[in-house]
């Protein structure tokens, strides 16, 4: 393990433009389950899965009952409460040195951020963002 770190430091040392690409590991550690491992939300409920394509659809149709689902929905509230973990702190770091340029994630649980990175690519979103359908400006989740 430490040769593939080392290896793995070296290479990096050597890139000119690196970025930390992150997905559902790097924030199980911090208590935020991921959705299709051995103990996925969606693997062991399948049904679950189902509902989350069809989240948009009814967000659309009816926006009212779609935020009284969501603000009562325990994932959200865990989403809410994690705090940063190792990682999360390693990756702030190496951008701050320089030694990668952003960070690219597929998770919406805004940990990079509370860890400190600036440079964050949120490819599904954020948690802690909202979009407005009609002007698309992104606004602070705020109480919500």
């Amino acid at each position: 393990m430490e040769e593939l770190i080392s290896k793995a430091a070296e290479d990096l040392a050597r890139a000119s433009h690196a970025v930390a690409l992150t997905g559902a590991g790097i924030s199980t550690e911090s208590g935020v389950p991921d959705f299709r491992g051995p103990d996925g939300i969606w693997t062991k409920n399948p049904e679950m899965e189902k509902k989350a394509y069809q989240t948009y659809h009814t967000f659309l149709k009816d926006p009212v009952a779609y935020w009284k689902e969501t603000l009562k929905n325990p994932f959200r509230k865990t989403l809410l409460a994690v705090r940063p973990n190792p990682g999360h702190y390693a990756l702030a770091e190496l951008e701050r040195t320089g030694a990668i340029k952003a960070v690219i994630s597929q998770n919406v649980d805004n940990l990079h951020r509370k860890a400190g990175s600036q440079r964050i690519l949120e490819y599904h979103g954020s948690v802690d963002k909202l979009r407005c359908l009609s002007c698309g400006l992104r606004h602070n989740r705020g109480g919500l």
